[in-house]
């Protein structure tokens, strides 16, 4: 019936934007509300037509709709005032902002950012004023203005405290235990408890250095941990409501809030490691820029004047005025030419690319829950199929920190960056290759040596190659 309404729909020219169990979600492309009931009836009529046992109303008017998953969604409803006026209410479905289990400062700090995305602004005022008030709430948050009261975490008791067969590793079942032990009040199931995240000196993890907001106001050693605020907190709650944003991403959110962008760059680059296996030549469409994205620039520092010189490109300019990258320092007054060291810039991308294969090695694996962020080297034994089950909260996969694909990607954007022939082939005209052989012999030859650094780290990846002789050995063996 759902798919059958959705076809008949279209037919009528409007698009369905989101269908579930029972109900549809029209764009009617009118900003006038007489126009969208009028669409809404017409629709309403031809589907009632057809069923005699089945009746559709209309459940509301959204003026506008972030959308962003199933049942996961924030809308401004249209509630009619008579003679034309309307009023709007916001409406939060299936959000993590209407969950306990966030505190105040992140729920608040959600609810700006929808209202932001719901108002009738451009795309360009609402992201400078989501990273107005980011950058404004670290610095409150790192200062110490905002009450404690807004990090308090409340979650409700199942069953009493004493009954929990794991009381260390829930936040709330200790901090009701300790509140028993206290002369006084008593909490039993079904009561809400209240607490904070703390430094307390040791490295535990955040479950368990949960303290009630009376501990933290009068036990000494006892401060906020700000940074599991920012962290996990209020990260993934903006997050996951910017997700839909052009412009605004994870590593830039953490960035705003004042937070290390490294650990959530490297989340960011597994997720788009997803999307992209998800789809048939997904990296053969990419272009170089996308492909690279993620990957960490190469610096090279002049000799000269100590700048540091960034390169993502084997040329910089166009046309007549196209030069190599490194023919120039980019500190004007210096007049240096960073391709007159090419050992030092061999040295350097040599130290680079052990740097990274160091880090592929160290084997790091993170939860892929953001509000979780646990951190490990060992694998623990409960697998599913997403993975390895993260042993802090048992419920998401851990993956690596830095994959064997990262690396690879990696490997390749140093490739790519003094790859000569590629970059005059894809950049220059025919008639400008000629050219440029002649002028820049002994700078072609330079970027060629350079290219060949990460050639012989890649000569050494197993990654994208299949050996079909290994893949069949076992066969080989059966006869």
């Amino acid at each position: 019936i759902l798919m059958h309404t959705k076809d008949m729909v279209q037919k009528m020219n409007l698009e369905v934007i989101y269908g579930d169990t029972d109900s549809i979600m029209i764009n009617t492309n009118s900003s006038s509300l007489e126009e969208v009931y009028k669409l809404g009836n017409k629709v309403k009529a031809e589907v009632n037509k057809l069923y005699k046992l089945l009746e559709i109303d209309i459940d509301g008017v959204f003026k506008s709709l972030l959308l962003l998953k199933k049942k996961k969604y924030a809308a401004l409803v249209v509630e009619p005032q008579g003679d034309g006026r309307y009023s709007t209410k916001q409406e939060l479905k299936g959000l993590d902002i209407v969950r306990r289990d966030w505190c105040d400062l992140a729920k608040e700090c959600g609810n700006y950012v929808i209202g932001q995305i719901l108002s009738d602004q451009n795309r360009d005022v609402i992201v400078e004023n989501i990273q107005r008030h980011l950058l404004e709430l670290g610095e409150k948050v790192a200062n110490g203005t905002i009450p404690l009261n807004q990090y308090e975490i409340h979650k409700a008791l199942t069953k009493d405290p004493q009954d929990y067969p794991d009381k260390k590793s829930l936040p709330h079942v200790h901090v009701a235990l300790w509140i028993n032990s206290q002369s006084g009040r008593r909490v039993k199931a079904g009561d809400t408890v209240s607490y904070i995240i703390c430094q307390d000196g040791s490295t535990l993890a955040a479950s368990q250095r949960a303290y009630a907001l009376e501990q933290l106001q009068k036990q000494a050693g006892l401060s906020l941990d700000t940074q599991y605020y920012l962290a996990q907190q209020v990260h993934p709650v903006v997050g996951r409501i910017c997700e839909p944003i052009e412009g605004i991403d994870g590593v830039l959110i953490a960035t705003w809030l004042g937070l290390d962008p490294s650990q959530f760059r490297a989340q960011q680059q597994a997720q788009r490691e997803e999307e992209g296996d998800g789809f048939l030549g997904a990296p053969v469409q990419l272009t170089d820029e996308e492909k690279y994205k993620d990957c960490e620039r190469f610096t090279f520092t002049c000799p000269l004047c100590n700048t540091d010189n960034v390169y993502d490109n084997v040329f910089e300019g166009a046309g007549m005025m196209v030069e190599a990258a490194m023919m120039r320092c980019c500190n004007l007054s210096c007049g240096g030419r960073p391709l007159d060291y090419p050992t030092h810039i061999s040295n350097k991308l040599l130290l680079d690319i052990r740097k990274h294969i160091r880090k592929y090695y160290s084997g790091w694996l993170v939860c892929e829950d953001q509000a979780c962020q646990n951190r490990t080297r060992r694998l623990p034994i409960s697998f599913s199929r997403s993975g390895p089950i993260c042993p802090a909260c048992s419920r998401s996969a851990l993956r690596p920190e830095y994959s064997e694909k990262a690396l690879y990607t990696q490997l390749c954007y140093y490739r790519f960056i003094f790859d000569w022939e590629y970059a005059v082939t894809k950049i220059l005209q025919s008639d400008e290759r000629g050219r440029v052989k002649k002028l820049w012999k002994a700078e072609m030859e330079v970027y060629r040596k350079l290219k060949d650094v990460p050639d012989r780290s890649l000569l050494a990846s197993g990654y994208s190659e299949v050996n079909l002789s290994k893949l069949f050995q076992a066969f080989t063996t059966l006869k």
